[in-house]
């Protein structure tokens, strides 16, 4: 079980730092300073849990709610074309 929780988390976490590392802003887009750090904490959270789980394996701290949460932002990420502004409803 810990080796499905961890490739899960780990899968979810490389696609939504991927995914956001990947946005490419619409023509004439506005430039917002909180949503650009938000999405840089996203990319930050995401890429560094991959991190921790390549470098310890299936001893790597997860839970199947992390999993649960991560599934949803993946979702929800992708849905939104990667753009952060769209996941907080800011048009």
């Amino acid at each position: 079980m810990a080796e499905f929780l961890s490739t899960g988390t780990l899968l979810c976490c490389l696609a939504i730092c991927v995914r956001l590392l990947t946005y490419r802003p619409a023509e004439g887009a506005r430039h917002r300073h909180g949503v650009a750090w938000c999405a840089w904490l996203l990319i930050a959270a995401t890429g560094g849990q991959a991190l921790q789980i390549i470098l310890q394996g299936a001893n790597a701290p997860t839970s199947g709610w992390q999993l649960m949460l991560l599934v949803v932002l993946l979702v929800t990420t992708y849905r939104a074309r990667g753009n952060v502004a769209h996941l907080f409803g800011e048009d």
